[in-house]
């Protein structure tokens, strides 16, 4: 990042970073704190430790499937899975039996899991998986579940092994000892939990292990703008809390009863919108942290 700015000849780096790309923002401001211009960080990660930050993710992603349950069960005559979130998560839980038993068309139990990890992660998904769930359980045909690439695609399966790279070579691996730990801490919480990488041990056999987190932040930067939805399940709120003592000069922007991943330009709020422009554009900094009011959850069209 420091090398293109050199070669574009200016004298700081002006950036907006969402989800993993406020990693990249945070660990910028940490090792060039006198370079950075204006930094927008939305959908913040907040961690140098990538596991850290999975066990937390699949914490929120268990209580985002509580919330997508009682949603669901409120418009039953919609979606007909059932009229309270105990039978709309019996239907779910039925569907992914069903698919462990006899997968089909090369949708199984895996695949039903990372549909319902993509589809928590925003709101505006979660009647397409409703839907889904019922057409399955009405005639067999997980086709209402599948994203539209297919995850075992050249592209999916090269996106998959890079995420993994990258993460394993950002910071520290868990033992093995303690994904299992994790696992079973999660477990508790909820017997069937939602997939997120903590499941992946990956890290934790690489022969080339990290020893220290990478840094992020710096009280020697600008002030930096932090952006975060209230209940977002993929980067939850707790990361841009994290990150907001190493960078003391930075605000939070808020968006308030909103349960979706990545929030400037993407949830059309004007709250959210007209602030973060206005730090890029303008260079205006709020005053304080600001908290905008969101749509809450979707309507069951």
């Amino acid at each position: 990042m420091d090398a293109i700015r050199a070669v574009l000849g200016e004298p700081r780096t002006s950036f907006l970073g969402v989800s993993y790309g406020s990693c990249l923002g945070a660990a910028y401001t940490a090792r060039f704190p006198y370079r950075v211009g204006r930094m927008v960080l939305d959908s913040v990660v907040g961690s140098g430790d990538w596991y850290d930050f999975e066990v937390l993710q699949s914490r929120a992603l268990v209580r985002q499937r509580g919330t997508f349950l009682t949603w669901t069960a409120a418009h039953a005559g919609r979606f007909g899975l059932g009229g309270t979130p105990a039978a709309v998560r019996d239907s779910h839980l039925r569907v992914r039996r069903e698919l462990a038993a006899r997968p089909v068309a090369g949708f199984g139990p895996a695949e039903f899991d990372r549909a319902v990890y993509l589809a928590l992660g925003r709101t505006e998904r979660w009647a397409s998986l409703a839907d889904g769930l019922r057409g399955f359980l009405t005639d067999g045909d997980p086709d209402g579940l599948r994203p539209d690439g297919a995850f075992d695609s050249p592209d999916s399966r090269n996106y998959e092994a890079a995420n993994r790279v990258v993460t394993c070579a950002d910071g520290p691996a868990p033992s093995p000892r303690d994904i299992v730990a994790d696992i079973r801490r999660t477990r508790r919480l909820d017997p069937q939990p939602v997939l997120t990488g903590m499941e992946a041990s990956t890290c934790a056999y690489w022969y080339h292990r990290p020893g220290h987190r990478t840094p992020l932040g710096s009280p020697d930067a600008p002030p930096v703008l932090l952006v975060a939805s209230a209940h977002d399940p993929v980067t939850p709120i707790e990361g841009a809390h994290r990150l907001q003592p190493p960078l003391p000069g930075s605000r939070l922007v808020t968006l308030d009863d909103d349960y979706s991943h990545g929030v400037f330009a993407s949830r059309g709020n004007a709250c959210v919108d007209d602030t973060v422009a206005a730090y890029l554009v303008r260079a205006e900094v709020p005053s304080a942290n600001v908290r905008c009011m969101g749509p809450g959850l979707p309507t069951a069209e």
